[in-house]
This record gives C-alpha cells, sequence and structure tokens, in this order.
C-alpha cells in the first residue's frame, strides 16, 4: 500500500528545497522545517548554543509578535507543535486543520528566517535550559546515554556537552547574543535547508495555500521515488569495545549498543519491528525463556546519518549479572544469523507491521520520520525485498554492553556536562553456542492441534457487557473499572507478562492497543472471527501473572514528571485494581463463553459503566531527593450542556497559550509549564502542570491561582467552535468504540444554551481553581 498518494517538489530561487505531499490518511495538515546543523556543529567555547538558538527563533519573528507568533496561534487553533535540536540537525515541526495550513506556515518562515534575538528573551531562554539541564541531570535515560556517549571514540563531539546551561551561558548576555546571531547565520542557510508539507489535501490543494507563502514557481516536479533528507553525513562511528555498569534508579536491565550501516533509512522501521517483537519465538521472548525473566524491550535511537545509525537494544525488567549479559549478548548474535535469512513473505509482514504503526503516529510526527527517510513512501516491487536488510544486519561488528546492576562499584563520570556513576571493564566475548531454530519468525501456519474449549471459571461472575454487532467481526475490551486505575508497578508487569499473547495478535492479522486512552488504561483486540479471539483469551488466561502485587501510589513522589503524568490515573482514582470488560458480537452466546473463560483471570470486577463517581483528591509529597517542586492538577469542566462543553473546549485552548506565555516566558516559573484539556476518569477538564526549581508548591498553587483570576478574555472573542474536538486514540475503530461505550458529556448535540457564554464558563473555572476542586498533586 502507498503511503503517499502524489508529491511534488520545489526548488526555490534560494536554494531552499519545499516537499509537499498529498498523504490521504492524516487528518491534519503537517509541517516540517529542517536544518542540517545541530550540537555537533556548535562552537567549542559556547556548549548548549543550537539547543539555544532553537528556544530563541520560537520568541517570533519581524511580522508576527506577541500572541500572534506561532506557538501561542498553534495552541488557540487546537494544533500541535515542537521542535528538537539533534546532533546533526534541527527540526521545527506543527500540525493544525488543513484550512489553517497557510497561516501556520507563514508565521513559522517567519520566525525561522527574521528572527528577533532579544536580550530579554535571551536572559529567559537561558534560564528556561538551565531549568532543561536540571530535569535532565537526574533522568536515568539521559545518564545512560551520556555514559555511553564518553565512551565514543569518534567523532569526539559526542562526548561534549551540548544541552546547555547557566555556567555554559556564563553572565556576558553580549557576547552570547554575538555568538547566537553568528550560529544562526552560518548554520539556518536557506539553501541548506527543507520544508516539507503534508495533508489529506490534494498536492494543488496545498498549493494554492502555500504558493504566496515561498513564492513557488507554477510548475512542480514529480517525485518517483522517495527525496533523500539532507542531514549532514559524518565518519564512521567507533568506540572501544567495553562493558559499562551503570547505575539506574528504576531502569535495570541490559543494552546492547550497536552502529548499523543502511543503504536505505526506510527499512529502519522494519528492523525495529523484528527486534521488539515479543510473540513466542522471538528475540526477546528466547532470552525471557533462557534467564528466567519477564522482560520488556525496546529501541532507543542515538543518532544517525544517510548511511549509518547508532542505536541501543535495550531488555529491561531485572538486573542483569555477567553470565546473564554473555548469554543474551550471544543470543543476540544467533538471532541476527537468523533474521538475516527472512524470506520474502515473511520480510513483507514484518514491513507491513511496521507500516500499519507509522500510519498511527500522529501527522507531524509522522512527516518529522518521513522526512528523515525512516518512513517508506512507495510499494515499489523492487523494494519489497529482504536483500538490503539482511546486507544492514550483516553490518554490525561490534557491540558494547550496558548493563544497570544496584550492587555493582562505581566512579563518577563527568560526560555532557551530566555527572554518570558507571564502570567501565574490558568486552570478553564468550563462544556460548545457541540453537538458532529456537527463534520464530511470522506468518507461522496456524496451529490447529489445540482445542480451545471454553473454559469453566472459578465461580467467580463476571459482568461482561455485551453489544450486538451483526456485520461481522469481533471486538473485546479490558479496562479499569469505572472510578479505579492501577499502579505504575502493576502496567508494568502486564505490558511484560501479555506482550507474547499482544504479539500474536498483531500476527494473525488481528488488532490490539494497549495504552492509555483519555487518561484510562486499556486493552482493545479485534478479530473478524471468534474462534481467534477465543483463543486470544486463551492465551491470556495461560499467561496472566499468577499473582499481581497491590497497586498503590506510595513512591509516586520520587517519578519523573513524565512517568508522574502517566501515572495520574492512579492517582485521582477512588478504587485500585477493579476491572470491567464488554464483548461486541453477532451472538450473545458468545458473550456467555467468554465470561466463563474470563472467569480464570485472579481479577475483581465491577460492572462496565461510564464513571460518574465525584472527582476531590489531594496528594502531597515530601521528595527527598529533589530539588524541585511540582504541582500537577486536574480540574474537571462543570459541564451543564453540550453547548457549555464546546465553551469550555474554546476557553482551554486560549488557556492553553495565555498560561505558557505568563508562567513560562513572562514571570520564568521553570521548564514544564502547561495548560491544556484531558479527558481523565470519563469526564473532560483542565490538566495544569507546573515544574519549578527556585518556587515552593504553594507559590506555584499560588501563580495558578492569580493567572486565572487576572486572565481577562480577548474583546473580540475566540475562535468559534461546532463541535468538541475528542482526543484521539489514534485507531478511528477504537475511537468509535470507545465513544459509543463510554459516552463523554457530548451527547446534546441539540442543546444550544446560548446563555452559556464565555465569561460564564470562565467564571466557573475561577471558582474550582480557588476552591481546589477536582484533583491536586504536589510534590516539594
Amino acid at each position: 500500500m502507498a503511503v503517499i498518494d502524489e508529491a511534488w517538489r520545489y526548488r526555490l530561487s534560494s536554494g531552499l528545497e519545499v516537499n509537499m505531499e498529498h498523504i490521504p490518511h492524516l487528518q491534519r495538515a503537517a509541517v516540517v522545517w529542517i536544518f542540517p546543523v545541530g550540537s555537533h556543529q556548535e562552537p567549542k567555547e559556547w556548549p548548549g548554543l543550537a539547543h539555544l538558538t532553537e528556544h530563541m527563533v520560537f520568541s517570533g519573528g519581524q511580522q508576527f509578535r506577541d500572541q500572534q507568533r506561532l506557538m501561542p496561534w498553534v495552541h488557540q487553533q487546537g494544533g500541535r507543535l515542537n521542535a528538537t535540536t539533534q546532533q546533526n540537525y534541527t527540526a521545527y515541526y506543527f500540525e493544525v486543520d488543513p484550512a489553517d495550513l497557510q497561516q501556520g506556515l507563514l508565521r513559522l518562515k517567519d520566525m525561522l528566517t527574521t528572527p528577533r534575538f532579544a536580550t530579554a528573551d535571551l536572559l529567559r531562554e537561558t534560564a528556561v535550559i538551565d531549568e532543561e539541564y536540571r530535569l535532565y541531570s537526574r533522568s536515568p535515560h539521559a545518564l545512560a546515554s551520556a555514559a555511553l556517549h564518553s565512551q565514543v571514540e569518534h567523532p569526539s563531539a559526542f562526548s561534549e556537552f551540548h544541552i546547555g546551561n547557566a555556567k555554559a551561558f556564563g553572565n556576558d548576555m553580549t557576547a552570547l547574543g554575538a555568538a547566537l546571531e553568528h550560529f544562526y547565520t552560518q548554520g539556518y542557510a536557506l539553501e541548506r535547508s527543507q520544508v516539507w508539507i503534508a495533508s489529506p489535501l490534494s498536492c494543488q490543494q496545498q498549493y494554492d495555500k502555500v504558493a504566496d507563502c515561498f513564492v513557488l514557481p507554477d510548475t512542480p516536479s514529480a517525485i518517483d521515488s522517495q527525496p533523500v533528507s539532507r542531514v549532514v553525513e559524518s565518519t564512521p562511528i567507533g568506540w572501544q569495545n567495553w562493558q559499562g555498569e551503570i547505575r539506574l534508579a528504576k531502569q535495570a536491565g541490559l543494552g546492547i549498543t550497536q552502529v548499523i550501516e543502511m543503504s536505505r533509512l526506510s527499512d529502519w522501521p522494519t528492523i525495529v519491528e523484528l527486534m521488539t517483537d515479543t510473540a513466542p519465538g522471538s528475540l526477546c521472548q528466547v532470552i525471557s525463556h533462557q534467564l528466567g525473566y519477564h522482560l520488556s524491550v525496546r529501541v532507543e535511537r542515538h543518532y544517525h546519518d544517510n548511511q549509518q545509525i547508532f542505536f541501543t537494544l535495550w531488555f529491561e525488567g531485572a538486573d542483569f549479572s555477567e553470565e546473564d549479559a554473555q548469554q543474551s549478548l550471544a543470543l543476540w548474535q544467533q538471532w541476527r544469523i537468523a533474521a538475516s535469512q527472512l524470506s520474502t513473505p515473511q520480510f513483507d509482514h514484518y514491513r507491513e507491521l511496521a507500516q500499519a504503526e507509522a500510519l498511527r503516529l500522529p501527522a507531524m510526527d509522522f512527516l518529522r520520520e518521513h522526512a528523515l527517510g525512516f518512513i517508506f513512501s512507495t510499494s515499489i516491487e523492487r523494494e519489497l525485498t529482504p536483500k538490503p536488510l539482511q546486507q544492514a544486519l550483516s553490518s554490525i561488528n561490534h557491540f558494547a554492553l550496558l548493563r544497570s546492576r544496584q550492587e555493582s562499584a562505581i566512579q563518577a563520570v563527568e560526560c555532557q556536562g551530566l555527572c554518570c556513576q558507571f564502570q567501565v571493564s574490558p568486552l570478553v566475548m564468550r563462544g556460548i553456542t545457541h540453537d538458532h531454530d529456537a527463534f520464530i519468525f511470522y506468518p507461522q501456519p496456524r496451529v490447529t492441534s489445540r482445542d480451545v474449549l471454553p473454559i469453566t471459571g472459578s465461580g467467580c461472575h463476571v459482568p461482561l457487557h455485551y453489544g450486538y454487532e451483526p456485520k461481522g467481526g469481533v471486538s473485546l475490551l479490558l479496562r479499569p473499572a469505572a472510578g479505579a486505575a492501577i499502579s505504575d508497578e502493576v502496567r508494568a508487569i502486564l505490558t511484560q507478562s501479555l506482550s507474547p499473547v499482544l504479539s500474536l495478535v498483531k500476527h494473525a492479522a488481528g488488532k490490539v492497543i494497549l495504552q492509555q486512552v483519555n487518561g484510562n488504561d486499556l486493552l482493545f483486540i479485534r478479530f473478524g472471527q471468534f474462534a481467534d479471539l477465543k483463543e486470544c483469551i486463551a492465551n491470556i488466561i495461560e499467561y496472566w501473572p499468577n499473582e499481581l502485587p497491590a497497586s498503590s501510589i506510595d513512591g509516586y513522589g520520587s517519578l519523573p514528571l513524565r512517568e508522574l503524568l502517566q501515572n495520574v490515573p492512579s492517582l485521582l482514582a477512588e478504587k485500585l485494581d477493579r476491572w470491567m470488560v464488554s464483548f461486541i458480537g453477532p451472538t450473545q452466546h458468545d458473550a456467555e463463553i467468554l465470561q466463563g473463560m474470563l472467569s480464570n483471570l485472579p481479577l475483581y470486577w465491577q460492572r462496565f459503566q461510564v464513571d460518574k463517581l465525584p472527582l476531590q483528591q489531594h496528594v502531597v509529597y515530601q521528595a527527598s531527593e529533589s530539588d524541585s517542586a511540582t504541582l500537577v492538577a486536574f480540574i474537571p469542566y462543570p459541564v451543564t450542556s453540550y453547548r457549555s462543553l464546546v465553551v469550555y473546549q474554546q476557553l482551554a485552548g486560549y488557556y492553553e497559550s495565555a498560561f505558557y506565555h505568563q508562567l513560562r516566558e513572562v514571570e520564568a516559573v521553570g521548564y514544564a509549564v502547561a495548560c491544556r484539556q484531558r479527558v481523565y476518569r470519563d469526564r473532560w477538564g483542565l490538566q495544569i502542570i507546573l515544574q519549578s526549581s527556585h518556587l515552593s508548591t504553594q507559590q506555584l498553587y499560588e501563580r495558578v491561582e492569580e493567572f486565572f483570576q487576572r486572565l481577562t478574555l480577548p474583546e473580540k472573542g475566540l475562535t468559534v467552535l461546532a463541535e468538541v474536538d475528542s482526543e484521539s486514540s489514534g485507531d478511528e475503530e477504537l475511537d468509535r468504540y470507545l465513544r459509543a461505550l463510554l459516552p463523554l458529556e457530548t451527547g446534546k448535540q441539540n442543546d444550544n444554551d446560548e446563555d452559556f457564554t464565555l465569561e460564564r464558563g470562565h467564571t466557573a473555572l475561577i471558582e474550582r481553581v480557588k476552591d481546589k476542586q477536582g484533583g491536586w498533586i504536589f510534590i516539594g
């Protein structure tokens, strides 16, 4: 299946390359602008200058300033945006409704081509980056990455400090500003950059919208093959073979670091799909079986150019002894040999799975990966052979091992401006042999010898919710019950334990989604035939842990902010470890079969229903080792009608940009500053996030209260919305399922309630903030 329906390319007189693509599956328009200059190109005397430049251009250009700049404007339109500074490139990207494409692109062009580097902005952003550095210096992943990069022999820039902090930038803002201007002039040259535009609109429709942004020529060039990213190429990465032992707070595991040479980067997602497969016979499951652990697997991409990718394959969930590490490395080497012998049908299968994952990415993330060369664009027959993949796997000749063992002796080493605690020792390769036949690659013939019979449960009644579906296909949804949640620990154990079953669903042409959607953990499974679903449920029963620890919110105060936000449902829950289940299929008899089977799971069940329990939870933590204060709040809307919900959504878009501007840019509260609409516990509301190294939690709350008290609504009103923009899971079928089974307060489509104004909604939310209604989490 072709991802891209049509593609045009323009080369402007300035040398700027503009790529325009019609990608039908996208819901929004996306733009990515890439400059092939990053942290490795910054002057050694100014570490962090590339990162600072990325921050500074968001201060606005010559035409669009204040609330008309790209960032607040995108927030007001309900879109998304981001930027990243990597070793060899810097990328800026956003996504909006296709109707807003031109205005967004004009703002992006203004800030990137005519930026204003004001001293006041420079003072603010150096302080913000220093806050970011403080968070970064406590991240286990960042410390592991820094320790790894300290051992790279060349390019030497890998071990240098690039994120920046107050010490690196110094106090001489005049000198820093001059260095910034010089770096921008040299690195942000239009003739070396690329703009990528993609949307569900045709290329002609996109041209009509954005032609004036760049004065495009009348005639485009048709693109027959995927364009090549201009990311700067480097010399081959090299390092001494070494075995690093890294102390990580929560990420016990083993990392196998390597450099892979690739003739086409678009094979990378297929390789990742192969490496991270967790079905029986996969690399992860064979290692888990050999070592006796339930392991999870992930890939961390450190660096890439047009010929090579530097990455670490992580196996997590246990401490690895030296013997464990040697066994795992030997299995990895055996697996590479087996994977390089994939048949064409098997290669096609994993390629299709990788493409399905790519199609679920939000528009701007999809376009960024495609612009960098990682997402294929066509299905030309010659591309569908495994030979380039075989060549890539055979190019891996050296390994570096990363181990985290709590009991190991450590030493402090400074790298990339971070204090890393680890040891370095030579990597001694042992000749451990394993059977190649231990690995299984899919598709495999269906196993028919096992007759999955209806299983009679232990007597536990499962209040399964049944919905009639006459058109074929069966779906099952398992999630924490109304007002309930599971803890981070339970989530991790279930993910590891069930990963073989979930991978089997994908290999059997089913659909499986295990993630947080609308603030709730859920497992969604769909098959075309009930027999396949029944076999899947039997596998879930077989792989489900015999005993799960009781969920608890103890210790959440020590979590990094990202993990804390993932666990907000647990912190807002009325109770923990309660479950509910729904099934949609053609017959009630099938539902009764599933009831009997599911009663074998060691779970506490509740009736399937929408959560209508009150939400009022205050949690206060004293974090002993943290040097920052954190405030996370979820404030449900007091919805009285559909009209009121539309009004609250309009307000949320306005709050998001105003909150960021006031607390992040004016008051410089900290790096993590956000106020946006979310859904938790089956209700709409505002999520507020603040983290600061110089304010207390009480002061953070006072900043929030003062913001709402002082904020005035614009005289000319806000963008008029016709309907509520629901948060998406990334899968249309699951979204339809959830809207039908767990309707939010959006059903009163004919309720106009014209008396519910913006002022009325704003006043109601001010009172909720003042009274601390909803869920509030204070960590200090």
